[in-house]
């Protein structure tokens, strides 16, 4: 027993030098793999943080010997023991080549942009096996030990190891074949035993995987090998959505189709290809059921896109008078059809009217465009109360497309609430962007010269536009004489300063030959809008 006490200690002593060296450089090594990229002073410390422990070990070691030998009674025995201190050495030189060629080939990949292949749980197994090579060949031609009953034993200990860690193994085993055939790799969007979740690492025993809800799932790998894997992110993460929404039976159902697609148009998270579409897909008791589908990318943001998009149709559904059912008893629907009886026979409520009225006077309508030259309105209140029931109000939520640049437009509108945004686009480009505050007057130019929309329009927050359609808009030019030509002079004027680009938009929209930029052409539009030549 005496005689290994030496031995012994020369173990402890090399154990410490590993782990003075492990600890030195674990700071160093962990920093760069959070802030490692492909600067070339990154890659350089990337490549050095691989050989970073075997050759600070080397190092910590010279300077150990060098102290021992400062110390007369320890140098005999380093001098009849000098090929253990070489087996160390060869060993960690091993272990540094292993380190340094690992470290090239990530520097290699990254410089290039791209991931590194093998997955980490592969890595550390390649690893290890070729460390474990240069021990068992350090042990045969350095030190001179027969390392055949050192493979047998291992061997059977391999065995009893083995049987007693089944469910280790298993797990460590259907990791590994995951890595192979990469199943399942961090960044991926998939779904286990009814599980959806992002995975965010996996390892030699489990899979981590992060809800939407943020909640992380650690799962076995021998429970994934076993399970129906459903992959939401490969080949493409290209997916279908499906939404269901009801709607009278009185509303035609193209135009319910329509304005469903149009819906899912304005958000911008939808796909154009393949774009949405829209089907009946069943007559109910209460109404008939239509499907819309739409595609996006953006799987973990399933549930907020979909609001979004019903969130449209709502909107749209309520612009157009187009209702949506909902189940009734006898009872409720007795009770319903009596309200509805009484309320065809009132007049509509006067508090809407007097708002409508309000939002016209205070708009650039009532206080800019329809004055005289001292500032004095053309129209009276009781005037603008004529022409008010005939203004549609329209709701709009945040983000919905009004209107889109090149199409034709028979309507204007006045901004009663919020705020409206406008984009320009040149072909792929964003020419110009614009707000435009409550009370503006909006699309009008299109209306006056038959000109496409020179803009796409979106809506901001809280968005109520009153709509002119050619119906109010004649009933607002009969109540002065005054109004065409004051319009016909304003529109001429805007039309010179845009005539090139109008008429560009227009030749690309085919609709040159019905558009009017002169004053004398917009004045006659005008009043053959009156009924008058």
């Amino acid at each position: 027993m005496t005689a290994k006490i030496p031995l012994i200690v020369e173990i402890v002593c090399l154990l410490l030098i590993w782990s003075l060296a492990a600890l030195l450089c674990f700071r160093f090594r962990r920093r760069l793999r959070r802030d490692s990229g492909p600067a070339a002073g990154a890659l350089f410390l990337d490549v050095l943080a691989h050989v970073s422990i075997p050759l600070l070990v080397l190092l910590i070691s010279q300077v150990v010997v060098i102290g021992l030998r400062t110390w007369g009674g320890v140098t005999p025995w380093l001098d009849a023991n000098d090929n253990h201190l070489l087996a160390w050495e060869i060993f960690w030189l091993g272990v540094a080549v292993i380190g340094l060629m690992e470290g090239m080939v990530h520097a290699a990949f990254r410089r290039r942009g791209r991931d590194f292949p093998l997955p980490d749980l592969l890595a550390d197994i390649i690893r290890a096996l070729l460390v474990v090579l240069v021990g068992l060949a350090v042990l045969r031609f350095v030190l001179g030990i027969n390392i055949g009953p050192v493979l047998a034993s291992t061997a059977l200990v391999t065995a009893v190891v083995g049987f007693a860690l089944q469910g280790v193994l298993g797990n460590l085993l259907a990791g590994m074949s995951m890595h192979l055939v990469r199943t399942l790799r961090p960044g991926v969007w998939v779904e286990v035993d009814g599980i959806v979740g992002k995975v965010i690492k996996t390892n030699w025993r489990e899979t981590r995987l992060r809800t939407i809800g943020g909640h992380m799932y650690i799962i076995p790998n021998s429970t994934i090998a076993g399970s129906k894997v459903h992959n939401y992110s490969e080949p493409s993460p290209l997916r279908r959505h499906e939404i269901f929404v009801g709607a009278s039976y009185s509303d035609a159902p193209d135009q319910v189709i329509a304005e469903m697609i149009a819906a899912a148009r304005d958000v911008p998270q939808v796909r154009a290809t393949p774009a949405p579409d829209a089907v009946l897909a069943e007559f109910q008791d209460y109404g008939i059921n239509y499907r819309l589908t739409f595609w996006t990318t953006e799987l973990h943001r399933k549930a907020l896109i979909g609001g979004h998009v019903q969130r449209n149709i709502w909107y749209r559904f309520k612009r157009q008078g187009i209702e949506i059912p909902f189940p009734m008893s006898d009872k409720l629907l007795n009770d319903f059809m009596a309200v509805v009886y009484n309320q065809r026979k009132l007049m509509p409520g006067a508090d809407d009217a007097r708002a409508t009225l309000d939002d016209l006077l205070a708009s650039d309508l009532g206080t800019k465009v329809f004055v005289d030259g001292e500032g004095q309105a053309l129209i009276s209140p009781d005037d603008w109360a004529a022409v008010a029931p005939l203004v549609k109000r329209q709701p709009f939520t945040r983000d919905e497309t009004i209107c889109r640049q090149g199409d034709a437009g028979d309507t204007f509108w006045v901004i009663a609430r919020g705020t409206v945004q406008g984009q320009v686009t040149d072909g792929t480009k964003v020419a110009a962007q614009f707000d435009l505050p409550t009370g503006a007057v909006v699309g009008e130019m299109s209306l006056l010269t038959g000109a496409p929309r020179s803009a796409t329009l979106k809506a901001g927050d809280g968005l109520e536009l009153l709509e002119f359609g050619p119906r109010a808009f004649g009933a607002l030019l009969a109540l002065h004489e005054d109004l065409p030509d004051k319009l016909a002079e304003l529109a001429a004027q805007r039309a010179a300063s845009n005539k090139e680009a109008l008429e560009a938009l227009a030749a690309s929209e085919g609709q040159g030959e019905k558009m009017v930029l002169e004053r004398s052409g917009i004045l006659r539009r005008l009043w053959g809008m009156v009924g008058r030549s």
